[in-house]
């Protein structure tokens, strides 16, 4: 379906389609995935992005401060930005069944109105909120490797380094086949393909 390569952090993300990015504060992050962005926008992709609901308008201002076109990019539908309490958090807490539909209608949506490809880009520190659900967060990091695979959407996980634990950030890399961390993308040799991860975690939580 895409006839374009997708390039993340200065080398080409495919075949792969699902990447972590950890970033130290907002500067670097949107310096590095602006030009992610801007691929996809200009190549006529649809773009997703699902953030904090405090931090939407720093979202958009730091969008716009990086060249992007974001009043016209969401006047036509092409880019579409979303808070986790229409996403991750939709419904008070985290299900991860609900976000693989919400995905799946995004997608399927998407299409219909003729994009070539959606890129999502997913802002993680919900799961530092007190909801429930939120303790599925790793699960799910390693389930959506399938569901991104299958729809073939390349989707970069955003992870601010300076809020998330060690014990956290290790099993996060050990479910994302890509790595983007000091502005390079990288294969991540610590990436446990998603059953086996998923075997190992119920082993570890029985």
């Amino acid at each position: 379906m895409e006839s374009r390569p997708v390039t993340l952090g200065g080398r080409r993300l495919d075949p792969h389609f699902h990447a972590c990015a950890f970033f130290h504060g907002a500067q670097e992050e949107y310096r590095v995935l602006a030009p992610f962005i801007q691929e996809g926008l200009t190549s006529g992709e649809k773009a997703l992005h699902v953030t904090d609901p405090r931090l939407v308008d720093d979202h958009v201002e730091n969008l716009k401060a990086t060249g992007i076109d974001v009043e016209g990019c969401c006047a036509s539908g092409q880019l579409e930005v979303l808070t986790w309490e229409h996403g991750y958090l939709k419904d008070g807490g985290f299900d991860p069944d609900s976000m693989f539909a919400l995905f799946e209608q995004a997608i399927t949506q998407s299409e219909a109105a003729g994009y070539p490809r959606m890129r999502i880009i997913g802002h993680m520190e919900w799961a530092l909120e007190k909801r429930s659900g939120v303790e599925q967060l790793i699960a799910y990091e390693a389930r959506v490797n399938d569901f991104l695979n299958e729809k073939k959407q390349p989707a970069v996980c955003v992870y601010d380094v300076q809020r998330f634990d060690a014990a956290t950030m290790m099993d996060v890399l050990r479910t994302h086949p890509m790595v983007l961390i000091g502005g390079m993308l990288h294969e991540n040799p610590f990436f446990v393909p998603p059953h086996e991860f998923l075997r190992d975690l119920q082993a570890r939580t029985a």
